[in-house]
């Protein structure tokens, strides 16, 4: 009896343990090449340069990725602390939530990456080239060191004054010229575009529309697993879903039922939430950046300290909604915008906010 009450147990323990393994995306076998040997890595890269590696929540601390080709490649929630990633080919990379923490990313071409609550304390981005990136204004820059040669999102030269605003450090150098702002010259040579691969199908069978059977609504560990970016859930019941700092940018949830879901940090840029439920919903600083919410309803919703930037309003309830400290900076409204306090939106609530008030 002892000794088959000894066996559950072992077999219970690799299955824990299988599960917890497979919980990390990447490869040992790549994870080792990219450690080992950059220029075999780079080589296999550019041999293949459709396929992005992948490689979130990698263990990379104090790794040298000098020079390396991580061109779109996910990394994640990946952990670089004190990784040498100097002049790294990092375009169009995913390095959300990716901790950075005095990595060197000297002269690293981060251009059009996706830096959203990336830790980059103590990080050296001296002559960085950040052009076009994505949250770089939600990543945590205390310490790190910007130079004159950092080039900002905006395609601007940093400064002084602009790293003092975001606690960072900045240092003076020789000046050099501005980067150009084609392609890198490696993917050219390849002959071929990098593109992000479609959403997976799986994601639509999970989400029940409304003309299918009632099942369990979709959890951030579904999102995380099956939706990288651009998630087709149109219709779908997603009533208490949790997808708490889940990657939902582009994702396209018109009509979605989001009652009560926890959106908490989520990450919403561009989605499609149109005519969408999201009565009591948390958006606790949640990233609504460009997102379309005409029609949605938010009543009840908590938005402290939510990024609703550009966002489309028109239309919205957003009666009893928590909107302290939220950001609706060139949000659009409109006179059927409902406020939190039950009225119609006006001109000048708009203006106070930053917005633009629509008129019909």
């Amino acid at each position: 009896m002892k000794q088959k009450w000894y066996l559950a147990k072992i077999i219970a323990a690799g299955i824990v343990l299988s599960m917890y393994q497979t919980a990390f995306a990447y490869d040992q076998e790549t994870l080792n090449l990219l450690k080992q040997n950059i220029t075999e890595w780079n080589a296999r890269r550019l041999s293949t340069p459709r396929h992005a590696a992948d490689l979130s929540r990698a263990p990379l601390e104090n790794a040298d990725l000098s020079s390396a080709f991580l061109v779109k490649a996910n990394l994640r929630g990946a952990f670089m602390k004190g990784a040498r990633l100097i002049k790294a080919n990092m375009q169009g990379s995913n390095l959300r939530w990716s901790m950075l923490e005095n990595a060197d990313l000297t002269g690293a071409n981060m251009t059009n990456a996706n830096l959203f609550e990336a830790n980059l304390t103590g990080a050296n981005l001296a002559g960085a080239n950040l052009k076009g990136t994505i949250s770089l204004e939600l990543a945590n820059l205390a310490d790190a060191i910007l130079s004159n040669n950092t080039i900002l999102p905006s395609g601007e030269r940093a400064s002084s004054q602009w790293s003092r605003m975001h606690n960072a450090q900045f240092i003076t150098e020789t000046e050099r010229p501005l980067p150009a702002s084609a392609p890198s010259p490696s993917v050219e040579r390849s002959g071929l575009s990098i593109t992000t691969a479609s959403p997976d199908t799986r994601i639509a069978q999970k989400a029940e529309t409304n003309n299918s059977k009632p099942q369990e609504p979709l959890s951030y560990a579904d999102v995380e697993a099956d939706a990288p970016e651009n998630a087709d859930m149109e219709n779908a019941n997603l009533v208490n879903a949790d997808f708490h700092r889940a990657d939902l940018g582009s994702a396209k949830m018109h009509g979605a039922n989001l009652q009560g879901a926890n959106l908490d940090r989520a990450f919403l840029k561009d989605a499609d939430l149109s005519k969408s439920n999201l009565s009591k919903a948390i958006l606790f600083g949640a990233n609504l950046n460009g997102a379309n919410l005409s029609g949605a309803n938010l009543e009840g919703a908590s938005l402290f300290d939510a990024n609703l930037e550009g966002a489309k309003l028109e239309g919205a309830n957003l009666k009893d909604a928590n909107i302290i400290d939220a950001n609706f900076n060139n949000a659009t409204l409109s006179e059927l915008t409902i406020l939190p306090s039950g009225q119609h939106a006006t001109a000048k609530w708009a203006l106070m906010k930053q917005a633009i008030f629509a008129k019909p």
